[in-house]
């Protein structure tokens, strides 16, 4: 059985912990492929430059990286998609038999959010999710004490993220914007950043 992961967000710009995720993942749960999926300009998130190139750099990021592809399957869209909605499409799109067992990945501080989500029994009953700790949020103890969570914790798949745990692209942006862009090669790979200054991105 063939085995796909997803990995749903804004890249905004990817950095190291986002391909430390999908080596862990490739590496921890047997996945064949990984995927970056990036969200569309009409995702509400502020600071959030447009799709073509946050797409742009992950492509970079992907490049020479064993088994981890960018998915577009979000962007050019005319409205905002609900998680359920890119699930479905992300199903039609690659689960065309019973061999092939999709994962969707995503950090513990969204999972936790997930029971106040629109549709989300569905989510939560429905789909094999991998879900990245960062430091020492808990989060079985977390699941326990939801009743949805806990009736389904086996659809759950908990990894730690060691590496690059502290890094974010907000940490980035922040350096880009004092004009701090060797800082930012600590973060992130470098062809990113020639990109960043190129386009004059942040």
């Amino acid at each position: 059985m063939k085995r796909m992961g997803f990995f749903g967000g804004s890249f905004n710009p990817p950095t190291y912990a986002h391909i430390n995720i999908a080596k862990a993942s490739i590496e921890k749960l047997g996945l064949d492929k990984f995927f970056f999926v990036p969200v569309g300009n009409l995702y509400n998130k502020p600071d959030l430059i447009d799709e073509v190139y946050r797409y742009d750099m992950l492509k970079i990021a992907c490049k020479n990286e064993n088994n981890i592809f960018v998915e577009d399957i979000e962007l050019k869209k005319s409205r905002n998609l609900s998680a359920i909605e890119v699930f479905e499409m992300i199903e039609n799109k690659y689960k065309k038999d019973n061999d092939i067992a999709i994962f969707f990945v995503m950090g513990a501080d969204n999972f936790i959010k997930l029971p106040n989500w629109k549709n989300a029994k569905e989510l939560i009953t429905k789909y094999q999710y991998i879900i990245f700790e960062r430091n020492n949020s808990n989060l079985r103890s977390q699941i326990e004490e939801n009743e949805l969570l806990n009736k389904n914790k086996f659809n759950f798949h908990i990894l730690k993220l060691e590496d690059y745990s502290q890094i974010s692209s907000g940490n980035i942006r922040t350096l880009i914007k004092n004009n701090d862009y060797e800082k930012c090669r600590e973060f992130t790979k470098p062809e990113i950043i020639e990109y960043i200054k190129m386009n004059k991105l942040y």
